[in-house]
């Protein structure tokens, strides 16, 4: 009789490369890989600094305008966060009403569908006339820019409940107000923070429209769309460079800052963030 040999353990082969790093890393050679093209195309095409800034002209802008920039980024960020707030707020109490009954819904949501297919541009002016050149118009442009996402992603999620589950809980007697925060409500919190995820890219987006168009803030202090206004008008292009590069990085971290909160809402229940977190 042979004697049975042990069975050979498999090692695993998961990768030990630290999560951060398999973050980051992708981005990172996306990131040099664009900036030598960039840099290629004004070697080989001999471009003029006025036309296509070089990476490190752009670095050297952003430097020198380190103050200005710093100060504008963070007048855009208030607005843009005042903004979402608006949006927020507003945004959720008219997906309830919208969500209240199919008559209002049908009266309302061609409306909303309707403010936000016009162009900014038409009703800028108006918007100008009501609130005079400042924050107050800066702010209602964005939140008209922005308000849409909310609206349309959380009305969707109160009204796709399924039906066997309001009527389990119209058998237990449950009040309205009971349905509304343990079934419609925690059912539409995923829809709701996909609204807000995009809402949090199209304030920093209406608040730059906002600044272009309804001018320099309080005290004559303006944002970032004061800069790139300027900066276009004068062809300091490297100036305009550092300034879009701000106003990208300053919405990448918005939509980070409301991408963690609405994780920290769903990541115990909900299957897309559990996913993440494991």
């Amino acid at each position: 009789m042979t004697e049975a040999k042990p069975i050979a353990r498999v090692q695993s082969t998961k990768s030990k490369v630290p999560a951060w790093l398999e973050r980051i890393f992708p981005p990172m050679v996306s990131f040099v890989f664009f900036v030598t093209i960039w840099q290629s195309v004004i070697l080989i095409a001999q471009l003029k600094p006025y036309i296509l800034p070089s990476p490190l002209g752009v670095i050297n802008s952003a430097i020198e305008h380190r103050e200005s920039l710093l100060s504008s980024a963070w007048f855009t960020f208030q607005a843009s966060f005042v903004a979402f707030l608006v949006v927020m707020v507003l945004g959720t109490a008219l997906s309830f009403l919208l969500s209240s009954s199919k008559f209002i819904e049908k009266a309302l949501y061609p409306y909303a569908v309707m403010l936000q297919s016009t162009p900014v541009i038409a009703i800028a002016p108006i918007i100008i006339i009501w609130f005079n050149i400042g924050f107050a118009s800066i702010v209602t442009i964005s939140v008209i820019i922005a308000i849409f996402a909310v609206v349309a992603n959380t009305t969707q999620g109160l009204i796709s409940v399924e039906n066997n589950m309001q009527n389990l809980f119209k058998l237990y007697g449950a009040s309205k107000s009971q349905t509304l925060f343990k079934l419609r409500l925690p059912f539409a919190l995923p829809y709701m923070v996909t609204g807000w995820r995009i809402a949090a890219a199209q304030v920093v987006i209406g608040t730059i429209v906002g600044e272009y168009m309804a001018g320099a803030g309080g005290g004559g202090m303006g944002g970032l769309g004061i800069i790139i206004a300027e900066t276009s008008a004068r062809l300091q292009t490297g100036y305009l460079f550092a300034s879009a590069l701000s106003a990208a990085l300053l919405g990448i971290a918005f939509f980070l800052m409301v991408n963690f909160f609405g994780h920290l809402l769903l990541k115990n229940w909900h299957e897309s963030a559990v996913q993440h977190e494991n």
